[in-house]
């Protein structure tokens, strides 16, 4: 079974990936981008700033190493671990959410070729309101997504849960405000019911 946790940034997805690691010790844990070698370069490359780069990175050129880093991701870690659970930090979803330039339908066909078709079998939305994204955010040095703002954040989570609907795939979403206990016992609660 493949589980993907997706959420804007300071949502608590890495919070809870720990604390799903301690309930599954068994399952494949990854991440997208930098679930796989080339992975981690891509994604160092995606979160440093213009400063860092030398270069403002294209947003299609954005999109293009996010579907380089899937088509990787895909060929190392799910396809090879698709007999075990896998719950990966961001998946295909979040990749069709952020490419707000390009059609969804283009981007899902896109994604689909990059995955040979591999989606997750159940995405897990966690949600922010306006005001603790907006509180999360103040507490934390932001990096190039995260400096683009509140409403562009607010718009990619929206995005988050029209991607899903449009792929037909299995999603929950859940309020990203609760207690980490809560919000964890609700996630493992979905993957149970759907084993």
């Amino acid at each position: 079974m493949y589980v993907a946790i997706e959420g804007v940034d300071t949502c608590g997805k890495s919070t809870q990936i720990s604390l799903l690691r301690a309930h599954y010790p068994q399952a494949v844990f990854t991440k997208e981008p930098g679930g796989s070698v080339l992975g981690e370069h891509i994604r160092e490359l995606i979160l440093s700033t213009p400063q860092e780069q030398g270069f403002t990175l294209d947003e299609y050129a954005e999109f293009f190493l996010f579907l380089a880093d899937r088509a990787q991701h895909c060929a190392q870690v799910l396809h090879p671990f698709r007999d075990r659970l896998i719950i990966s930090d961001r998946s295909v979803i979040s990749s069709i959410a952020y490419a707000k330039h390009i059609d969804m339908a283009q981007s899902i066909a896109l994604n689909h070729c990059a995955l040979r078709g591999y989606f997750p079998d159940l995405v897990v939305i966690l949600e922010l309101e306006e005001k603790h994204l907006a509180k999360r955010l103040g507490q934390k040095a932001k990096d190039c997504i995260e400096s683009r703002g509140i409403a562009y954040l607010l718009e990619i989570q929206a995005r988050l849960i029209e991607a899903s609907k449009r792929m037909g795939l299995r999603y929950y979403v859940i309020n990203a405000s609760k207690s980490k206990s809560e919000i964890c016992e609700e996630i493992i609660h979905y993957i149970k019911e759907h084993s």
